[in-house]
């Protein structure tokens, strides 16, 4: 079932649905939160992943931005697949989808549980830290010069 999966920016129409998603995986995230993320879309990212129906089978949210010691980040506190049936296939096409968006990254990093709120999500702290989620290198292809 890989053909199909539509990767795109979450549509304002969909924030709802997309919000549904969310409470599945942090029930305490509110809805006011989630509208804070949505009206912000300057600070963080909103990509969301569709089955060849039109639902929502989804998510993720992120930022980029300078870490102390990973340099630059892609930090993605919010990733969401959701299917019965193609849940694996749904976070790898999600999974691509960010690392050919975190080009000039050096990491991307998943959270290992999504925020409880979003002050959570967005505390300067929790970014600086070192010792939550999982850190995916980015490939970096090696420049033509050095070939």
């Amino acid at each position: 079932m890989t053909s199909g999966y539509c990767v795109r920016l979450l549509h304002m129409d969909d924030a709802l649905h997309a919000y549904s998603l969310i409470q599945v995986a942090a029930p305490c995230f509110s809805a006011d939160d989630w509208a804070q993320v949505v009206a912000s879309a300057d600070q963080w990212t909103l990509v969301s992943l569709k089955d060849p129906a039109g639902y929502l089978r989804g998510l993720a949210v992120y930022r980029i931005g300078t870490h102390p010691i990973a340099g630059r980040l892609m930090d993605v506190p919010i990733f969401v697949a959701a299917s019965v049936i193609d849940d694996v296939t749904i976070a790898d096409v999600l999974f691509t989808s960010l690392r050919k968006r975190s080009a000039g990254c050096n990491f991307m990093r998943f959270w290992a549980r999504c925020p409880s709120d979003l002050t959570e999500m967005e505390s300067k702290g929790r970014f600086r830290r070192w010792d939550h989620g999982l850190m995916v290198r980015v490939d970096q292809k090696p420049s033509p010069a050095l070939l």
